[in-house]
């Protein structure tokens, strides 16, 4: 007997047809194993508290241990990139970096592995690149801008561990 509902694979789950969810991505920045707790990242303070990544304080005598965001940091290799571009970028700057600050602070709030790394303003090309350390922020950041400003998104998840590319314009 066929498939009654072709598009759900069979599971009866409607599949994504954003492009925006396509598979499990290798990171080469993902802890293999457990850290050994206690332990605090000298760069930002972030300390593992029941085996995750929080802004908890430190334990007394917590071992140093650089956490993934700041090692991408560090090696200066984003997770995810945002270019912001078009007229409506250069006649509402203010906002849309205002938006973008208020939606980053609360997620890194949330989940200290997920920070914006840095922004480049290309004058010239009139876009605003943005890079994160992690792909959840990343794709936050971009649903935030469209839910407030509208504007097309496109997005690409290579394979590999490169980083994910959304490009938000208007």
């Amino acid at each position: 007997m066929a498939n009654p509902h072709p598009q759900t694979g069979g599971s009866g789950h409607l599949a994504r047809h954003d492009g925006l969810e396509i598979g499990h991505r290798a990171d080469p920045y993902r802890e293999r194993a457990k850290v050994a707790e206690p332990c605090v990242c000298p760069d930002c303070g972030a300390s593992v508290h029941d085996g995750r990544w929080t802004w908890q304080p430190a334990s007394p005598g917590a071992a140093s241990h650089r956490c993934p965001a700041c090692r991408r940091i560090h090696d200066r290799v984003p997770a995810g990139e945002l270019t912001l571009e078009g007229p409506f970028l250069a006649a509402h700057e203010g906002e849309i970096l205002q938006l973008l600050t208020h939606v980053e602070a609360r997620i890194r709030q949330e989940h200290p592995l997920e920070r914006q790394m840095a922004m480049h303003q290309d004058a010239g090309h009139g876009r605003t690149v943005v890079t994160f350390t992690g792909t959840h922020i990343t794709h936050g950041v971009a649903q935030a801008l469209l839910g407030a400003f509208a504007g097309e998104m496109q997005a690409s998840w290579p394979e590999g561990g490169a980083p994910i590319r959304i490009r938000w314009s208007r």
